[in-house]
């Protein structure tokens, strides 16, 4: 069982915020969590935008992103934190006509990180899950 220092949290509940550019966002967590200057903290961001090719929207702000570049800056915020795993609850609800599930994985894939990736979804969107490489399990 994980306690809540165990994971970090990309879901509905953890919002990005939307004063702030893309590399704000995921830069903050650097920032405040390990007082890394913010312009060492922004490189760092930049390079995991660039290996999913977003580096374009790094001074964008919420409303100028869609669905899946959001969800995309969400990970990477989680990815920046110390805690080895990360929880994504159902990307479904997260990313506006995302087909199947290798899209998300791909992306966790192209990130080369060394984390615990659990995606948390319920049984209604089991369908997105069937012959995939990540399973749903009841």
């Amino acid at each position: 069982m994980l306690s809540a220092q165990d994971y970090s949290l990309v879901s509905k509940n953890t919002p990005l915020i939307s004063n702030l550019d893309m590399l704000e966002n995921i830069a903050l967590i650097k920032e405040v969590h390990e007082h890394m200057p913010t312009q060492k903290a922004q490189e760092e961001a930049k390079t995991f935008l660039e290996k999913i090719g977003l580096e374009n929207i790094g001074l964008n702000r919420l409303n100028q992103c869609n669905s899946y570049e959001v969800f995309c800056v969400a990970l990477i915020r989680a990815l920046m934190t110390k805690e080895m795993n990360v929880i994504i609850v159902s990307p479904f609800h997260l990313i506006d006509n995302l087909r199947d599930i290798e899209t998300v994985i791909s992306t966790i894939r192209k990130l080369e990180i060394k984390k615990n990736i659990l995606i948390l979804d319920t049984l209604s969107n089991e369908i997105h899950y069937k012959g995939s490489s990540c399973n749903i399990v009841k």
